[in-house]
């Protein structure tokens, strides 16, 4: 696994904050040459520490004005199918095994909370062995950490 180093962390900080910011600037604010950070930066993806650069867009602007967490319990050996078959979901932004019974949590943005009972019937009952579907509306959202996944 690739080692990071002090420096490292002050770039991905950077990136973190803004994504686009240009080697020129990273190099400024870390006291290296455009070269050194450009460098790094091209580690840091083939040593898959950055695996992406992204845009984080407000979900309103898709017309998905309701972000809705559900906890859904699963066939224990269809577990693997049906994360595969939500994955595919664009409505879907997270899709994550978690301890307990046997269960998948998912994260998805759609369209009111008005249309909440049509997406469960039409998106999750539809798909054989969901054994339950617990649903969470979020009222609000005070921090979302968006620059870290696990593979």
């Amino acid at each position: 696994m690739y080692e990071i180093d002090e420096t490292d962390m002050k770039i991905l900080e950077l990136l973190k904050r803004d994504a686009r910011m240009s080697y020129s600037d990273i190099a400024e604010v870390v006291h290296l040459s455009r070269v050194a950070v450009r460098d790094r930066i091209l580690q840091m993806q083939r040593e898959n520490v950055i695996l992406g650069f992204t845009v984080l867009i407000n979900s309103a602007a898709y017309n998905k004005k309701c972000s809705v967490y559900f906890d859904i319990e699963t066939d224990p050996y269809e577990m693997d199918r049906i994360a595969k078959a939500l994955g595919e979901k664009e409505d879907i932004a997270i899709v994550a095994q978690h301890s307990g019974q046997a269960g998948l949590h998912i994260h998805a943005y759609i369209s009111s909370i008005e249309s909440l009972g049509e997406y469960m019937s039409r998106e999750l009952f539809t798909i054989k062995g969901i054994r339950n579907v617990r649903s969470y509306v979020l009222i609000k959202n005070y921090k979302t950490t968006a620059y870290l996944t696990s593979l």
